[in-house]
């Protein structure tokens, strides 16, 4: 049985911000890459000085210390 929509391809989107400012959004096609560049975005690629090391950490240290917010969720594209 043929797919609707032969080329469909699963994407990660990362939606980020600094606080007060606008969103910008990234497409991924590894979750690992939207993760990096989270990462990336808060300047905090440092594992010795940074004050977490995973994602969820992450997602938590900057809501309380107001810093930005940022969420990633996966969709199909064609």
């Amino acid at each position: 049985m043929e797919r609707p929509f032969p080329h469909t391809r699963l994407v990660y989107v990362l939606s980020i911000r600094n606080s007060g400012e606008e969103d910008d959004v990234y497409l991924f096609y590894q979750y690992s890459d939207a993760c990096e560049q989270v990462f990336e975005y808060f300047d905090m690629l440092e594992k010795d000085t940074d004050p977490v090391e995973e994602i969820n950490d992450l997602e938590a240290w900057l809501f309380e210390h107001d810093k930005g917010y940022f969420t990633i969720f996966s969709t199909n594209v064609h």
